[in-house]
């Protein structure tokens, strides 16, 4: 059974991972130097497309590395329960901060202000690089735990 929950783990955290990493790198800096209409647009089209299968992914994510975790094991166990910790603590903060930002700039029948605009921007913008620095973070120890 630890099998299957690692190719699991290894298979949906890798789309998870797939999915922050781009954003980070890529879209990120582009919306910085967006103005803000652009930035909405831009934003609203990118999370439309992402928001898609993202919250799946960590889900099951989450739920197969617990399931490695109760594998009975030494080492490999350990790291996979710190690494479930992570996660959890990126969907709590997803769900509780990024999420909430999120849907202010993307509802473009909300008449936000500029200044509105460039706030929500600063915050999102700086939750997400900690999220993708977890994620990453979490992934790899996953990558060495069932390698063990």
């Amino acid at each position: 059974m630890k099998e299957t929950w690692s190719i699991v783990m290894l298979i949906s955290g890798a789309l998870f991972a797939g999915g922050v990493i781009p954003i980070a790198w890529q879209r990120a800096p582009a919306w910085r130097a967006a103005d803000h209409a652009h930035f909405r647009t831009e934003f609203e089209h990118t999370l439309r497309r992402v928001d898609q299968l993202q919250p799946a992914a960590l889900l099951i994510w989450l739920v197969s590395t617990v399931g490695f975790a109760s594998s009975p094991s030494g080492t490999d166990r350990a790291i996979a329960a710190i690494a479930a910790a992570c996660l959890l603590a990126v969907l709590v903060g997803s769900v509780t901060s990024l999420v909430p930002i999120q849907r202010r700039p993307t509802d473009q029948r909300s008449d936000l202000s500029a200044a509105d605009v460039d706030r929500l921007r600063t915050r999102w913008l700086a939750g997400h690089p900690i999220r993708t620095i977890v994620v990453l973070a979490a992934f790899a120890a996953l990558v060495i735990a069932a390698a063990m």
